[in-house]
């Protein structure tokens, strides 16, 4: 049987089915397992509903989801959720690193101030310090605590202002943000074409998110009143690696279909690698693809398998079915029908019909 090849079906979903192992050392009543279970059921009620007064299920929620049923499987309370992650980001932590200010007496001295941990004096300093002495570094400075309320008020104008006034400056790090600003409305009306000249500037200076900015501008057609696919893929391309799970993505589907350039298997199934790896989950799914049908590359079934495996422990229900047929049929590697039936039951849960009718197949 063929794979189906379902691509770009991005779901979210749990892991595993099956009997959780005893967890008589966890007591689930207590209040705050009853929350989390609740909060569980709940992600899932509005994944699968069919209202259209349901709530968009956010990509956190479903992380969260996927964990928690990791941990209630292992046996462990559903405060371990994240702890692994916690303990990895406090021994990589270092202290907040902000562009220095130099030049300007009162940048110098809102430098000073947030050292200290004096914010809003700080944040005071560099107010003057952009505004007056026009120091780009302290304009940087000030519009990201006043778009994060560092020091104060929350005040996206402000932020808005500031960096417009540190990338007049050639300041990188406030031309991506001003021009982010600018392409999500945010502290002001979205003004796609006021956008590429700083978009420009920070991916000239190898910031990949300005280089996806650009790219998806250009791919959506928000300028020049229709799609430049040729401009999005040279933008696109300077956004991977480095802005790896969208930036790859968007460059590999262009090099899959020939967008904005010749067709480029090769390319598009590295591109899609890329992604992959970078934890994109339609990445993985179209990475299996390539491989499974020898696409740029050479055949690999066993990798297409895990491919599609890995998408599918990250809810992407094309992906499962795909995973399931190949664990199924004893396609990449031998069969393996609980694999198989698990991953049908996932893609079933997901909202794939067929994979109901799969699962309930399979014997066991």
């Amino acid at each position: 049987m063929k794979i189906l090849a379902i691509t770009a079906a991005l779901f979210a979903g749990l892991a595993a089915f099956g009997p959780a192992p005893a967890m008589a050392q966890v007591d689930r009543s207590t209040a705050q397992e009853r929350a989390c279970e609740a909060k569980y059921e709940d992600i899932f009620a509005n994944l699968n509903s069919t209202s259209p007064n349901k709530r968009r299920v956010s990509d956190e929620e479903i992380g969260w989801a996927f964990d928690y049923e990791e941990v209630k499987r292992e046996g462990r309370p559903c405060s371990d959720i994240g702890k692994d992650e916690q303990a990895s980001a406090q021994a990589a932590a270092k202290p907040a690193a902000k562009v220095e200010a130099g030049g300007g007496t009162n940048a110098l001295a809102g430098q000073a101030a947030y050292n200290s941990g004096d914010f809003a004096t700080a944040r005071a300093k560099y107010q003057v310090g952009c505004f007056t002495e026009g120091n780009g570094a302290a304009c940087t400075n000030l519009g990201a605590m006043a778009s994060s309320g560092e020091g104060g008020a929350n005040d996206l104008p402000l932020a808005r202002r500031a960096y417009q006034q540190g990338c007049a400056k050639g300041v990188g790090e406030a031309c991506e943000n001003y021009g982010s600003m600018l392409i999500n409305g945010r502290g002001g009306a979205k003004d796609y074409a006021a956008a590429i000249a700083p978009l420009s500037t920070a991916c000239n200076a190898s910031f990949a998110t300005s280089c996806y900015d650009l790219g998806a501008t250009y791919f959506f057609g928000h300028v020049g009143g229709e799609p430049d696919y040729a401009k999005a893929r040279q933008y696109f391309t300077k956004a991977c690696p480095d802005y790896g799970a969208d930036g790859c993505y968007a460059l590999a589907i262009l090099q899959r279909d020939g967008g904005g350039g010749p067709v480029d298997a090769a390319g598009a199934a590295h591109s899609f690698k890329l992604s992959c790896e970078a934890g994109k989950s339609d990445g993985c799914l179209e990475y299996g693809v390539a491989q499974y049908n020898g696409a740029g590359i050479a055949q690999d079934l066993a990798g297409a398998r895990a491919s599609f495996g890995q998408a599918c422990n990250t809810g992407n229900a094309g992906a499962c079915m795909n995973a399931g047929i190949m664990a199924r049929d004893g396609q990449g590697g031998a069969a393996d029908p609980a694999a198989a039936k698990r991953y049908f039951g996932l893609g079933c849960k997901l909202g794939i019909q067929d994979g109901c009718s799969f699962a309930q197949a399979i014997a066991g």
